[in-house]
């Protein structure tokens, strides 16, 4: 005779399944997490860059663009950007890009980052065709009136789009034009050091910037163990 296993044994099982699986589960979706941001910061990266070279091919390099109040920010979108990309759209306002609020995205540490993200005349927001959404605040100026990012791109692009977590270093990333006109990551002449210090929910919370980029590439294209996810 065949001895079949009894209703406790049988709910044991399931339960101790079940705790292993609520212990590994969370692990298991935030490594799938980390795989998804990676690909699509590559993708917008490539994306980017192959846009930069495609306009310099016409428009001349990027050091010889206007700037500051020499341009008209519609102009200069239709001129320098909207024709290299398949399928890109300016939003005038944050919600048109679907965000709920002018100001959506925080800090590693959990503060605003403030920026507010709309079209008018100092700064560029538009979405591209996969749904990632690049803001260029291109044309600030300081309180004395001053250009500041002159010859200077800062490009923020969220991987994606208006969805949550809207973090910089977890779905929103900074580029900057280097001196030989490349995009590059935000901090690509700062030390390691400097690097994992402005990386950090406990780093540098006063300016609307980290270096998260720069770490997820120097680790070749991957978050590993120590990036504060």
């Amino acid at each position: 005779m065949k001895k079949g296993f009894t209703m406790a044994e049988v709910l044991i099982t399931l339960g101790v399944i079940g705790i292993v699986a609520a212990m590994t589960l969370p692990s298991l979706i935030a490594k799938h997490q980390k795989k998804v941001v990676v690909t699509r910061l590559k993708k917008s990266y490539t994306i980017l860059n192959q846009w930069l070279i495609k306009s310099q091919l016409v428009n001349g390099a990027y050091d010889t663009w206007p700037v500051g109040k020499d341009v008209n920010v519609n102009d200069y979108f239709n001129r320098y950007i909207k024709p290299f990309f398949n399928g890109v759209k300016v939003c005038t306002l944050a919600e048109d890009c679907g965000y709920t609020s002018d100001k959506p995205w925080k800090n590693l540490s959990g503060s605003t980052v403030n920026w507010g993200l709309k079209t008018d005349n100092t700064r560029i927001l538009f979405l591209l065709n996969d749904g990632t959404a690049v803001f260029i605040p291109r044309n600030t100026f300081d309180a004395s009136g001053g250009n500041i990012y002159v010859n200077q791109l800062y490009m923020y692009v969220d991987v994606n789009g208006a969805l949550s977590p809207n973090t910089l270093g977890h779905d929103v990333f900074i580029f900057r034009m280097d001196d030989k006109n490349t995009l590059r990551p935000l901090c690509y002449n700062k030390t390691e050091d400097y690097i994992k210090a402005h990386c950090a929910k406990n780093g540098d919370i006063t300016r609307n910037e980290n270096c998260c980029t720069d770490k997820i590439m120097a680790d070749g294209w991957e978050i590993k163990s120590d990036y504060p996810w």
